[in-house]
C-alpha cells in the first residue's frame, strides 16, 4: 500500500508545481489577467458586468444563478450595469438595476426584468413604463418611484460608467474574480465554458 500513496503524494506535488492540471482553463485562452488589478477588493469577489437588453446577459443569468447557489457559501454576485456614458439606453437600464438594487429586489426581479426586455419587447427606460412593469410584477409602485427618482440612484447611474472602466470591461456579460482574472462567453466560448473558468478562478483565487 505505501508505494501507490507515495506515488499519489508525487502526482499532488508535482500538480502544485506545474500549475493547472491538463484540463483546466488556461489563461490567455478562457480567461484573461487585467493589466490593471482592482484594488481593495477581495480575492474571491465575483463581479458580472451586464446589461438587461444584451441577449447574451439573459443567456448567462441562470447558468450564473446556478453556479453561486451551488458554492459552500453560496456566492454572492456583485452586478454592475453595463454603461457607457454616451449610450441613453444603457443609462436608462442601469437606472433600472440600482432602483432594484435600492430596494432589495435586484436579485430576485433580474430575470423577469430580462423576459420583459427580451422575450417581450418591453423597453423599460422611462420611468412610466417601469412603474407600469413594476405594477404588473405586484411591487410597491410608490416605493419604486422613490427609488427611481431617489439622488443616491442617480448618483449610482452617473458612477456606473467609471465603474465599469474600473472592472476594465468592454463587452457583456463579463466576470472577473477577485479584481485580477476577467472572463466572458466571447472569451471562453461558450456559456458553460465561461463557468468553469470562473469556477476555476474562485477556487483557485486565494493562492494566485
Amino acid at each position: 500500500m505505501k508505494r501507490p500513496l507515495r506515488l499519489l503524494a508525487l502526482t499532488a506535488v508535482l500538480t502544485c508545481l506545474l500549475g493547472a492540471a491538463p484540463g483546466d482553463p488556461k489563461e490567455g485562452e478562457q480567461y484573461v489577467r487585467l493589466k490593471h488589478p482592482v484594488s481593495g477588493v477581495d480575492a474571491r469577489q465575483v463581479v458580472e458586468v451586464f446589461w438587461y437588453d444584451c441577449p447574451d446577459s439573459y443567456a448567462f443569468e441562470k447558468p450564473l444563478e446556478d453556479w453561486a447557489a451551488r458554492q459552500h457559501p453560496a456566492v454572492k454576485v456583485v452586478r454592475i450595469p453595463a454603461a457607457w456614458p454616451d449610450q441613453p439606453d444603457q443609462l436608462a437600464y442601469a437606472r433600472l438595476f440600482y432602483t432594484l438594487d435600492r430596494l432589495g429586489l435586484a436579485e430576485r426581479e433580474a430575470l423577469a426584468v430580462f423576459r420583459a426586455v427580451r422575450d417581450r419587447h418591453q423597453s423599460l427606460t422611462t420611468e412610466k413604463k417601469v412603474l407600469a412593469w413594476a405594477a404588473g410584477q405586484g411591487l410597491d409602485v410608490d416605493a419604486v418611484r422613490g427609488a427611481y427618482r431617489s439622488g443616491a440612484v442617480t448618483d449610482a447611474v452617473k458612477a456606473a460608467p467609471a465603474l465599469r472602466e474600473r472592472y476594465q470591461v468592454v463587452e457583456e456579460p463579463t466576470v472577473v474574480v477577485g479584481g485580477r482574472f476577467r472572463t466572458s462567453p466571447f472569451l471562453a466560448g461558450s456559456d458553460a465554458a465561461t463557468v468553469s473558468a470562473l469556477d476555476h478562478l474562485y477556487r483557485t483565487a486565494r493562492s494566485s
